[in-house]
């Protein structure tokens, strides 16, 4: 990277949670380079050098932000969220961003789309990938040097030839998972480290295990990544202290950062277990050589950094694989989307569930949730219906509350007999009934009721959405109206025979409410009735209202209180327009 393209990068990363001024700093940037042009000129010449008021006028006209007091602080501002999205390890969550905006994509695409000018990477329009990018680089302590190796990541790539970027590609894809779990592993230890309960030798040994884990881990793997797309070729990365060799004595900034993050004593000490801390002399002691407490966590931060930034830039670079028509629904193998554990989790947030924890890398996955009440039982089941299409080898899935009180539990089988209905629903209404889930709900109930009582439980929702459609839709109906009553009663009718089909059992109540509705819609599209009123003379509709006074009223699940206060902004479904455009709009 030229001196000139360092220098921009460096004002853009000074900048990068408010839309960047990029004519101030051109112009900021035309005078220094005009200025030392000029200095050099008068040294040669011998000549006295004067200070340039232009240029510092300039330069005191540069807004660039402080910052905030500290990433928490910076994260509310970037995002304008009344608490930081990072969990208690200090590790950005983009699902938390997606679960604060839930539903109100208009109201984050206008924080997100300067962060993402600023950070010249405007056209990624995955807004995963948009939220990680500017989280990546908002929550390090550092947040200039993250974006500084943002920038170099993808400029390198976007350099690199063909064969050596997919080469880069393929490997760093292979190794997210062991990255991932390195990174946490780190920032657990990291996590222990800022514990002031704790001893000073104990605090010590995990600020070694986490700079550990990082500089073997990611760093190690992103710093060759780099390397290898410079040099134009690529090899799988050596061990760490050939890695540093090579590296440094490549120069550049990239051996500048090696050079600081790499500490081969403490790497050595590490490795052949002689590394120990001295709690009088407070450092660390290995084979003679001894390393300073603060030397390992200012090396540890820029690792971060760094890491941070690669993770930002290769969101950015794996974007760039999304051609061609976008999937209305997600898919497991679709190129260009992030990793799929990211996905899932962002899932949950975009149906307003504050994830906690997932464990998704087994046949029975679980999750926890901060809450599951009333309001949260239609929007888990569809985050569940999402993931079992990015997750095909897992069988079931278990989410619990954070005070371990409610659990919702379903089989994948019974996950992909609920896609008909709400394939057909999400392309059709604006809004989810409750009957959509019905093969998931009524397999979840089973597991805490009786069979024949959650049978007659999923029946009642069935029925409690067919009465509600015809109840609250309006006296005169126009063909809207009716157009509308029918694709509802259709989501029911696709749910419930589903669920009838997914039982494999005789289940009299379920086939007879799929008959009244079926009946219902045959009425409404052959007959085109024009008032409301006449539905109560049709027998289909009067045994429909006399099962639901007779079935229910019964609990969303059995777990949750209904006592819970009811979403206020819940209301009728209405038809919905298919967008034109699915930017922003798909994970």
């Amino acid at each position: 990277m030229s001196e000139a393209t360092a220098v921009v990068s460096h004002f853009l990363a000074l900048q990068p949670f408010a839309p960047f001024d990029h004519e101030a700093a051109e112009r900021l940037l035309t005078l220094v380079d005009r200025r030392l042009n000029d200095v050099a000129e008068r040294l040669l010449a011998g000549d006295e050098v004067e200070v340039d008021l232009v240029l510092r006028d300039e330069a005191e006209r540069w807004t660039a932000v402080g910052g905030c007091a500290g990433v928490r602080a910076a994260l509310c501002e970037a995002f304008a969220m009344p608490d930081p999205p990072i969990d208690e390890t200090g590790e950005f969550r983009a699902e938390w961003v997606l679960a604060h905006y839930a539903y109100r994509g208009n109201d984050l695409l206008p924080r997100l789309l300067p962060h993402l000018a600023s950070l010249g990477v405007p056209a990624l329009t995955d807004v995963l990938a948009a939220v990680t990018v500017v989280g990546e680089i908002v929550s390090r302590v550092d947040p200039a040097t993250a974006y500084v190796e943002m920038d170099e990541l993808i400029g390198r790539f976007l350099s690199a030839d063909h064969e050596t970027g997919i080469a880069v590609r393929s490997h760093l894809t292979l190794m997210e998972p062991a990255m991932r779990r390195a990174t946490s592993a780190a920032a657990r230890a990291s996590q222990l480290v800022r514990d002031a309960g704790e001893s000073d030798e104990t605090r010590a040994n995990a600020l070694a295990d986490s700079y550990k884990r990082l500089v073997e881990g990611p760093f190690r793997q992103f710093s060759w990544a780099m390397f290898c797309l410079g040099e134009g070729t690529w090899s799988d990365p050596p061990t760490l202290g050939v890695l540093r060799d090579r590296l440094v004595a490549a120069g550049g900034r990239l051996g500048h950062v090696t050079a600081r993050v790499v500490i081969p004593e403490l790497r050595n000490g590490e490795a052949h277990e002689t590394l120990v801390w001295d709690g009088f002399a407070e450092h660390f002691v290995t084979e003679g050589v001894q390393i300073s407490a603060q030397q390992v966590v200012d090396s540890a931060e820029l690792a971060q950094c760094f890491v941070a930034g690669c993770e930002a830039g290769l969101a950015a670079i794996r974007f760039l694989d999304l051609s061609g028509p976008v999937p209305p629904l997600p898919e497991h193998d679709e190129p260009g989307r992030m990793p799929t554990w990211r996905r899932v989790q962002a899932f949950f947030g975009t149906n307003r569930l504050r994830l906690l924890d997932a464990s998704l890398n087994t046949r029975h996955a679980s999750l926890s949730v901060e809450r599951l009440g009333l309001t949260d039982v239609n929007p888990c089941i569809q985050a569940l219906v999402l993931s079992r299409r990015l997750l095909p080898s897992v069988e079931s899935f278990s989410v619990r509350d954070s005070g371990g009180e409610v659990m919702i539990s379903v089989s994948a089988d019974a996950l992909a007999a609920t896609m008909p209905a709400w394939e057909f629903a999400v392309a059709n209404l604006d809004q989810i009934p409750l009957a959509t889930f019905l093969p998931a709900n009524l397999d979840a109930r089973m597991r805490i009721e009786q069979h024949n009582v959650a049978i007659r439980s999923a029946a009642w929702i069935a029925v409690d959405d067919a009465v509600g459609i015809i109840d609250g839709s309006p006296e005169v109906w126009e063909e809207e109206d009716r157009s509308l009553i029918d694709t509802r009663l259709h989501v029911v009718e696709l749910a419930v025979r589903a669920t009838r089909q997914h039982l494999g059992t005789p289940a009299p109540r379920l086939d007879s409410v799929a008959g009244s509705v079926a009946a219902l819609r045959t009425w409404i599209t052959q007959q085109r009735p024009t008032r409301a009123r006449l539905a109560e003379h049709r027998s289909e509709f009067a045994r429909l209202r006399m099962q639901w006074e007779n079935w229910g009223p019964v609990p969303r699940h059995p777990l949750v209180s209904e006592d819970d206060t009811r979403d206020p902004n819940e209301r009728q479904p209405r038809l919905r327009k298919a967008p034109k455009d699915l930017a922003f709009r798909t994970l």
